[in-house]
């Protein structure tokens, strides 16, 4: 399973990408919007990750992007300070769910195993 990473904290996005890794999926880690559209262009991925604020492009406009190449990518976004009309605007964009930072690592594997059963991946 192929995972694209959009994470600006480096911090934050090492050690998510580590701990998915250690569950055996392949991850993919970008620091800006940018870099997800061009990453999302070279590769097919079979789930998206990101940070709704990035620099260069956000993820919200990220998303749409992508999802005009891979319309049923799932994607789940997180962010430490969105407010209601921004989780709006991302779930209206096509993101199946929704994380607040801090969030726990075990809470994001357990989002992504849900996605991966209900679509019948394994």
């Amino acid at each position: 399973m192929n995972i694209l990473l959009a994470e600006d904290d480096r911090n934050l996005g090492r050690v998510v990408k580590s701990e998915l890794e250690e569950d055996g999926y392949a991850v993919d880690l970008v620091n800006d919007g940018v870099g997800a559209v061009l990453k999302s262009l070279e590769k097919s991925y079979d789930f998206f990750l990101f940070d709704m604020k990035m620099p260069k492009l956000d993820g919200i406009h990220a998303l749409k992007i992508i999802k005009k190449f891979d319309r049923y990518l799932p994607a789940i976004a997180f962010s430490g300070n969105a407010g209601q009309d921004e989780i709006a605007d991302v779930l209206e964009a096509g993101a199946i769910g929704y994380l607040t930072k801090p969030f726990e690592i075990e809470e994001l594997k357990e989002s992504i195993k849900k996605q991966i059963l209900a679509r019948g991946y394994f």
